[in-house]
């Protein structure tokens, strides 16, 4: 017969795992997960075998250049940082791959084909990257405008300055007071 637990003893199974610290040796070492970083990043490298020791070892510091420059601030940064580093080394090689001399004209079309897909996949990571620090770009499309007789209106691309101290002198804000604004005749303006 089996024994009916507690609802206190289902709730402590369900968050048992919130209660799990790393090791003391751990915590102790943070090299260890920067060493583990760096792994990642190296392990998503192709490095041709004839390659000596020092050009390998500067592949790996221009890839973690690569990562820093990136400065991802949280996991998700840090996670596509390094997929953007893989997807642009992948990407170079098929280049490297298409522009060997040797390689049959179907191999280097495929290999174009891969690049090709693997900068489009790039650009994306990039525009996702951009996107979750909050730098997408933002479009307002206005389709409709109504004007009332005696109101004003400004047609053209607006920039607002948001975000940016505007700092300019009297003399120039004066001159902007003074500059005189369009104005529309309501019958001439087109209904929709």
């Amino acid at each position: 017969m089996t024994k009916k637990k507690s609802p206190d003893a289902v709730e402590d199974e369900r968050f048992a795992s919130h209660s799990i610290m790393p090791s003391k040796e751990v915590v102790a070492n943070i090299a260890d997960v920067e060493m583990r970083k760096l792994h990642e990043i190296v392990d998503l490298l192709f490095i041709p075998l004839n390659v000596g020791h020092d050009e390998q070892q500067a592949w790996f510091r221009r890839a973690l250049e690569q990562y820093e420059s990136l400065a991802p601030r949280d996991g998700i940064e840090g996670m596509l940082a390094a997929q953007m580093i893989g997807t642009h080394a992948a990407a170079l090689e098929c280049l490297r791959r298409a522009a060997h001399s040797r390689e049959r004209f179907a191999d280097r079309e495929q290999n174009l084909k891969h690049a090709q897909k693997l900068m489009a996949l790039y650009t994306q990571q990039v525009a996702a990257l951009n996107k979750h620090r909050g730098k997408g770009q933002q479009k307002v499309t206005v389709e409709h405008v109504h004007i009332e007789a005696g109101a004003q209106a400004i047609v053209g691309n607006v920039d607002s300055g948001a975000g940016k101290h505007n700092k300019a002198s009297p003399a120039v804000l004066e001159e902007q007071k003074s500059v005189p604004m369009p104005e529309f005749e309501p019958s001439k303006l087109r209904r929709t």
